[in-house]
Order: C-alpha cells, then sequence, then structure tokens
C-alpha cells in the first residue's frame, strides 16, 4: 500500500475511535441515599449507693422523630425517673409530650404541641395540656446554632395533696442552644420560661444543660442537668428541684 494510503487509513482509524470515545456518556456519581425517616435514641442510667447512704435512683428516656419527604414532620419525647433512700421511694415522676410541625421555609416551623407530666413528689398529681407556637433557627451551620420559639397554650394542672383542679391559659417563650464541640461531641442548652395569664405570680422555668460525648457510632455518654422551678409550688413543697444524670445514650 502506498505511504499516503497508509497515513490516510490511520488518520481514519484515530478519528473514528475518538467519534466513538466521544459519544460515551461521562460516569455520573452515584447519589447520597436520602436520610431515614424515623432517628431516635434511648437512654438509661442508674446509680445505686450503700453504706452509710443507701440510695438508688433509676431513669429512662426515649426520643423519635419522624421527617420524610414532606414539610411535616413529628417528634415524640418520654422520660420516668424513680428513686429511694434507705429503701424509702423519695422520687418519682413521669413525663411525656408530642409536637407535630410545618416547616413554612428552611428556618421557621409552626408547631402544634401536646405534653404530661406527674411529679408526686413536687406536689404535682397531673398536669397536660397543649399548644400553637412557632419556632426559628437563627442559625443552621457551623459550631454554634441557636434557635427560638414561642407560643400560647391552655394547661390543666391537678396539685397534692388537696387534688383541686386548675386550668388557666400560659404564654411561653424557649431558646435553644447546641455548641458543636467536635465531631464526636456536643454541649446543649434548653431554656424555657411559662407564664400563667390566670395568675401572674404562677410562672415557670426550665432548663436542661447536656455534655455528650460518642463512644462509637451508636452509643454515646450524656452528662445533663435539669432545673425545673415553680414560683408557687404546691403547699409545703421547694421552688426549685434539680437533677444531675450520667446516662449511656444509643441512636437508632
Amino acid at each position: 500500500m502506498p505511504p499516503f494510503k497508509t497515513r490516510f487509513v490511520k488518520l481514519a482509524l484515530v478519528l473514528l475511535s475518538s467519534s466513538a470515545l466521544a459519544q460515551v456518556p461521562a460516569a455520573t456519581p452515584t447519589p447520597a441515599p436520602p436520610p431515614p425517616p424515623w432517628a431516635g435514641s434511648a437512654q438509661a442510667s442508674f446509680l445505686n449507693t450503700s453504706g452509710n447512704t443507701e440510695t438508688s435512683v433509676l431513669g429512662l428516656g426515649a426520643e423519635a422523630k419522624y421527617k420524610g419527604g414532606s414539610p411535616w414532620s413529628l417528634a415524640l419525647k418520654a422520660a420516668f425517673n424513680q428513686g429511694s433512700n434507705a429503701g424509702e421511694e423519695n422520687l418519682r415522676n413521669l413525663m411525656g409530650s408530642v409536637r407535630v410541625a410545618r416547616a413554612l421555609n428552611d428556618k421557621t416551623d409552626l408547631f402544634l404541641e401536646t405534653g404530661y407530666t406527674r411529679d408526686t413528689f413536687a406536689g404535682i398529681d397531673s398536669r397536660y395540656g397543649g399548644g400553637l407556637g412557632i419556632a426559628r433557627r437563627l442559625t443552621t451551620t457551623g459550631k454554634h446554632l441557636l434557635a427560638v420559639e414561642a407560643g400560647l397554650g391552655f394547661t390543666h394542672e391537678v396539685r397534692l395533696p388537696e387534688k383541686i383542679g386548675k386550668d388557666f391559659a400560659s404564654g411561653r417563650a424557649g431558646l435553644n442552644y447546641k455548641f458543636v464541640i467536635s465531631k464526636t461531641a456536643d454541649f446543649q442548652n434548653q431554656f424555657n420560661a411559662t407564664a400563667n395569664f390566670s395568675d401572674g405570680e404562677d410562672w415557670r422555668l426550665a432548663n436542661v444543660a447536656s455534655l455528650t460525648s460518642a463512644i462509637d457510632s451508636r452509643f454515646s455518654l450524656k452528662l445533663s442537668h435539669t432545673l425545673a422551678y415553680l414560683n408557687t409550688p404546691p403547699f409545703g413543697k421547694k421552688q426549685t428541684d434539680t437533677t444531675i444524670a450520667a446516662a449511656l445514650v444509643a441512636k437508632f
């Protein structure tokens, strides 16, 4: 074959191979799967001492949240604590709440919440109610995350020992803060203030501060300090209750 024909054939083969390669679509990265709609955690704490002081305290808690592809979400919380000193029970409380929220935008939620509390040794036979409110995330990225919320509600409360119930409208304001210390540790503080519109002296405060450190991808250790303040407590009871706890937390 003459040299010019050989060069022509080689050039044609190169052009054909380049055209074929150009028609092969580039590989696209596989998108990450969406997060599961349900997420939550369960925790347990236990303290037992003997000798000069015999004390036993058991604490259980659980949280679960559903967030699918729609703007609606659901949050569930429950906690139970029981304790005794020298064989005599001196602590028993039960708390639970349900919150349904709808996102108005990427930072603002409208929510409806209902809850129940029973704290026998604090003089509360039962307390339940609900409210409507709005929550706003002031920061959504970075190490410092801050959110505020406010709402109006209605409460039915039965106090011990007389077990006489009272109903009142209320207003609530909250501040939630989270400091991301590292990939495996964070500090959180949740503060709430509640006003009784029927009795201006009957205002309440609640604050929960916690420090969490991950052991692995599922389990964490959690230290927490809980404060509950009633400006007009039940007869014979103190205004302030505090609880310090260390718990093992499991995520699911």
